[in-house]
């Protein structure tokens, strides 16, 4: 008789926030090699527990695309891939109350593993602290790209992007000189103030000569690094789509009362169970299901389910509805009744602390 284990295999995802850890060491199973080789397949069982406490976590929504299987841990954090073929599978695990979990299993042989959750962190956890803007020409308002944003005090720089967007990210609080440079304009020097979890959004002109210029508009929002990491913030401003944050969140007891506010968006309850509610599009003259993704995964296999069910808004950082194809990014595809895009929070502060 062998014993083999079984692993699971962290690795980088988009985010470092992203990265799996396995709370303990695998416990085998003794099986016979022949037995094995006669089924072709095997049957492990995992177990979510929390990291912090060790408890275990029902109510898990636990993904595996390749092996088109959805399942959900019962009151004992366990989850059980039957009779699968051996091989390394990528596995996705979401939990309203905790931070997402993302990574390879490797499956050899029948036996258990354990997996641990990390709590989802504070209500300011993941906020960004600094300056972000845009950067035009003062004669034609056009987008400038390439200009040289420079704040000496804190040793940032950032340049404009095509429409000329810049982000400075994770500056101190307080009061900055920010200087603003292109060949070919005048250099612009302005004071602003960075408040602690706050983003102050700024709108900049620039002119060929040194004249004097209008003061630059300033508005001061919250801003989440996970948003604007994945360039949802930008799409906002585009104007495609229905978009939520955090803000919109907070007042939301489940994540279908801050979307039935749209146009073309209904929420329907199960006629079994009345508290269960489902969102619904109206396309094209009739309802739809729209397709969702969690941080980028597409949900399947959960028929039954509502998306209530699956995430709560405390946990959110925010929400992209799509009705059709409409200005949809092109990554996300599904049906053509749309896509809603949900983005979890982060959780760095609490891995930090």
């Amino acid at each position: 008789m062998r014993r083999t284990s079984i692993g699971f295999l962290s690795r980088t995802a988009r985010r470092q926030a992203l990265l799996l850890a396995v709370a303990g060491s695998a416990t085998v199973l003794r099986v016979s090699a022949q037995e094995v080789g006669e089924r072709g397949t095997v049957t492990v069982t995992g177990t979510v527990v929390s990291e912090a406490t060790g408890e275990p976590i029902a109510g898990v929504i636990v993904l595996a695309e390749r092996l088109g299987l959805t399942l959900t841990s019962d009151a004992q954090g366990r989850f059980v891939f039957a009779e699968v073929p051996r091989g390394v599978y990528e596995v996705d695990l979401i939990h309203k109350d905790h931070e997402r979990l993302q990574g390879d299993l490797r499956i050899d042989q029948p036996g258990t593993f354990l997996l641990a959750m990390v709590p989802t962190a504070g209500p300011d956890a993941g906020l960004m602290t600094g300056v972000v803007g845009v950067v035009t020409d003062q004669v034609s308002g056009d987008p400038i790209s390439e200009v040289v944003v420079n704040v000496p005090r804190a040793g940032r720089t950032a340049r404009t992007g095509a429409q000329g967007r810049f982000s400075l990210g994770d500056l101190p609080p307080g009061r900055h000189e920010i200087r603003f440079s292109h060949l070919g304009y005048a250099v612009r020097s302005e004071s602003i103030d960075v408040q602690v979890g706050r983003v102050t959004r700024v709108q900049v002109v620039l002119d060929v000569n040194a004249i004097a210029l209008s003061p630059i508009e300033v508005t001061v929002d919250r801003r989440d690094e996970v948003l604007d990491d994945r360039g949802f913030y930008q799409r906002e401003e585009d104007g495609w789509g229905y978009f939520v944050d955090r803000e919109d969140l907070e007042t939301a007891i489940e994540l279908t009362d801050a979307l039935d506010r749209f146009p073309g968006v209904r929420v329907v309850s199960n006629p079994a169970s009345p508290l269960q509610r489902h969102l619904r599009l109206r396309n094209f003259g009739s309802e739809c299901v729209p397709t969702i993704y969690i941080d980028g995964v597409r949900m399947t296999g959960l028929a039954g389910y509502s998306i209530n069910d699956i995430i709560d808004p405390t946990v959110i950082a925010g929400v992209e509805m799509y009705r059709g194809v409409a200005g949809r990014p092109a990554q996300y595809w599904g049906s053509s009744c749309g896509v809603v895009l949900v983005w979890l929070r982060q959780g760095k502060s609490r891995r930090g602390g």
